[in-house]
């Protein structure tokens, strides 16, 4: 058992949405000291690999570390609202990848309720969805709209020809895996998380029929994505982008509604997610140019948040020190986390992408010039939270 299992088992039994711990607490919850490398913001990242067990046991039952105060020595953890689902749809398959979508009648044929289908009315956007056809996981979707009442695809055809033509359509922006993941050659993993009703596999690890689109535990979902990123690491990394993008489609949507905001205000915040507006101009005022190719013509540079805008509050949102001028292929490597700086000006590159910055011409910069006290707040973040390598 993992050291780190009370903590699981603690976050589990928790009835509240977030929870602030001190060190201690933590400590007497495990019943043994935390590490040294604990006063650390690395050891603290949430990224379930086999170097941080800690962070696999909190992702595990369901919760996210959030703030965290290292001088204090305070942690806070958060719920994860990101739900996780299992649709079997073998006949339907190849049209609904196509189409981003899955669909299904309301009730059984003899108009009986079904759960896996009323299932689809409890969807959200940005939860997660295995798609499951051919005794394979094939691809990975997130979910981008509410479901919507709709009839029977037409692409369908003969398919399902005595099922209902009234149904639930949920919209999917579908990843296909690089390489399927067979559930039956993890079956020792997978049989454990299974939940005890509707379950999308048989014990054996055949697809259930009468099951369609099924609710799985994060621990599952977990399981499933690290499955996934070992086979199909580019798949994944789209994945990430995609869920990504649905959070700040939510954020931007709460801020277009927020009536406690000027209408100034809710346009600069919406601006300022695709660096335009206010948020450029204080970039601009601070950062003269691409720190890593030297490009000063502001026209041809993306102003790129330092900590992510689906992350920040509103001031930080619209805060210029938050921002650095980079040329487009620069930003999707910041962004994405695929390097980030340290306070002094060196340049992190994680290594799987260091062929890409030799081949863009851009591995001979090792520093780029010291970042202000006030950046350096803002890239301590991107270093612990986005940054996808170890940092120095």
């Amino acid at each position: 058992m993992s050291k780190y299992q009370p903590l699981a088992d603690f976050l589990h039994s928790y009835q509240g949405d977030s929870v602030q711990l001190t060190f201690q607490q933590l400590e007497q919850i495990i019943g043994d000291s935390l590490p040294p490398s604990s006063q650390t913001w690395s050891w603290w990242i949430n990224s379930d690999i086999p170097s941080r067990p800690q962070a696999g046991q909190w992702l595990a039952a369901g919760w996210r570390r959030g703030t965290l105060q290292l001088s204090n020595q305070i942690v806070t953890f958060e719920r994860t609202t990101v739900r996780y689902w299992w649709v079997n749809h073998k006949q339907t398959y190849r049209s609904e990848i196509e189409g981003g979508y899955v669909w299904s009648p309301k009730a059984n044929s003899n108009g009986a309720r079904n759960q896996t289908y009323l299932n689809l009315t409890l969807v959200r956007p940005g939860d997660i969805v295995f798609s499951y056809a051919g005794a394979e996981i094939r691809a990975i979707g997130v979910v981008t709209a509410e479901h919507q009442e709709q009839r029977k695809p037409e692409e369908f055809g003969l398919t399902g020809d005595h099922w209902s033509a009234e149904g639930w359509l949920v919209p999917i922006e579908w990843v296909v895996l690089d390489i399927p993941i067979s559930p039956k050659a993890h079956l020792t993993a997978i049989a454990p998380l299974l939940p005890t009703k509707n379950s999308p596999l048989q014990g054996n690890g055949n697809g259930n029929q009468s099951c369609y689109l099924a609710s799985v535990s994060v621990g599952l979902g977990l399981l499933v994505l690290k499955l996934a990123r070992q086979g199909s690491p580019f798949s994944v990394d789209r994945l990430q982008e995609l869920e990504d993008r649905s959070i700040e489609n939510s954020l931007q949507t709460a801020i277009e509604r927020d009536q406690n905001l000027s209408p100034t205000e809710r346009e600069q915040l919406t601006r300022a997610r695709v660096g335009q507006g206010l948020f450029r101009q204080r970039v601009q005022s601070i950062e003269k140019g691409c720190r890593l190719t030297g490009i000063t013509d502001t026209r041809f540079l993306v102003a790129s948040h330092i900590k992510p805008w689906k992350s920040g509050d509103n001031s930080e949102r619209l805060d210029g020190h938050n921002g650095l001028l980079l040329a487009p292929h620069v930003d999707k490597l910041f962004d994405r986390g695929w390097m980030t700086f340290e306070d002094n000006g060196d340049v992190l590159v994680e290594k799987s992408a260091r062929t890409v910055i030799s081949s863009w011409g851009l591995s001979g910069v090792t520093n780029v010039g010291a970042f202000t006290k006030e950046q350096q707040k803002f890239l301590r973040y991107h270093r612990a939270e986005v940054f996808k390598g170890q940092p120095a």
